[in-house]
């Protein structure tokens, strides 16, 4: 088998759990590796840290799966920790029906994700090795979870382009179903499989059933970034008189409306087709206000280098944001940029605020994301989601 040695900080971080190993961090090679073959990572002093999937053309130079030189990489130890990974969902935290039932590395399968909606499992597969699995983890899936009934393949986006794999959305195992309905707290909504990525956004679950404490009736609510509704479903479930739900997406709209209907709340919904800046630009000229303005956006900052400039894009929407929340009204604002930490994200924050003449309360402890997305202590990269629940006054 072919041997990665790692420098020193590799090594350290892999001895606190670290499951990547990342290009920047490989001293060199022994043998020949070629994307997706299982290799064994080795210090420079020849001691044994692990054994996962390599790629060499990936900055992610190995994806580690076991720490144990003896544990074979197999369908059966993929089969054994889907299980274990779900289970924790239903036994530990809780869950049922819809949740993230496998979140890579924190589950200590690097490269798979998976969130069950009912009776439909949703995958994504970001490694080349575990390419090599496909139809052995779907059945793991099926086999740890049988109400599921199918497993689609949602095998889109930029990390399967970085690995050099091809773009794939299909039923992989299983019955021909594209659609279901769960519910979160006191909304519903359709999962539609042909969405973004896993279908739907499990991750601020728990945000969004929060927002509904704050929402009362007579509100008007300003949802930025809805995709389908998440939070606007919520504000208007929980009682708020008129919610806008903004996305420049018109198949994210058309689906905010289905479930405006499904939650029988068509007649306090207001849609917008276009993009969050101009139409808050617009916004602000005509003087609009709102009891609650929320900002969900996608990732502005994929990579490190993108950082200055996708703070600024944080801060420019952010900003406007504050501009329109009335007087002694709420600010809900998240970030899912790995790259961009809690200090970084809250600094931003504050700086906006003083550009738009605010003062800024904490109404919530800091936020991130559900708990069926587990942080794993040792890995910052399993830590993205930051979310701020703010009470706004005016500077005097």
């Amino acid at each position: 088998m072919a041997r990665v040695i790692v420098d020193a900080q590799a090594a350290r971080a892999i001895g606190k759990g670290a499951m990547i190993v990342f290009k920047k961090g490989v001293v060199r090679t022994e043998g020949e590796i070629n994307p997706g073959d299982i290799v064994e990572v080795y210090t420079r002093g020849g001691k044994f840290l692990g054994k996962g999937f390599a790629n060499p053309n990936s900055n992610i130079m190995v994806r580690l799966v076991t720490k144990d030189k003896d544990t074979e990489i197999n369908k059966e130890l993929f089969r054994e920790r889907i299980r274990k990974a779900n289970e924790y969902r239903k036994n530990v935290l809780g869950y049922d029906k819809a949740y993230r039932m496998v979140y890579g590395e924190a589950d200590y399968l690097p490269g798979l994700i998976v969130d069950r909606f009912n009776e439909i499992a949703s995958i994504q597969i970001s490694s080349v090795g575990m390419e090599r699995f496909k139809l052995d983890l779907a059945e793991a899936i099926m086999e740890a979870e049988p109400e599921i009934e199918t497993v689609f393949e949602k095998n889109t986006g930029r990390s399967r382009r970085r690995e050099g794999l091809p773009e794939i959305e299909r039923v992989l195992l299983g019955k021909e179903k594209y659609r279901t309905v769960i519910e979160e707290g006191r909304a519903k909504f359709i999962v539609d499989m042909r969405g973004q990525k896993t279908g739907f956004f499990l991750d601020q679950r728990e945000n969004r059933i929060a927002l509904e404490k704050y929402v009362k009736p007579g509100m008007r609510v300003l949802d930025v970034f809805t995709y389908t509704g998440g939070f606007a479903i919520h504000a208007a479930v929980a009682g708020a008189d008129e919610v806008v739900a903004v996305d420049k997406s018109p198949w994210a709209i058309n689906m905010v409306k289905e479930n405006a209907k499904l939650n029988g709340v068509e007649d306090k919904m207001k849609y917008i087709v276009g993009s969050a800046f101009p139409v808050m630009e617009e916004m602000i000229k005509r003087g609009e206000k709102f009891d609650i303005v929320i900002l969900d956006p996608p990732a502005f900052v994929q990579h490190e280098k993108d950082l200055k400039r996708g703070l600024r894009a944080y801060f420019n929407v952010n900003y406007a944001g504050l501009q329109l929340v009335k007087e002694g009204g709420i600010l809900v604002t998240a970030s899912c940029s790995q790259h961009v930490d809690l200090q970084t994200f809250k600094d931003m924050v504050i700086a906006a605020a003083a550009k738009a003449g605010k003062f800024l309360k904490m109404l919530e402890p800091y936020r991130t994301q559900a708990p069926d997305h587990p942080i794993l202590m040792a890995s910052k990269d399993t830590e993205y989601l930051k979310a701020l629940f703010l009470y706004v006054e005016d500077m005097k």
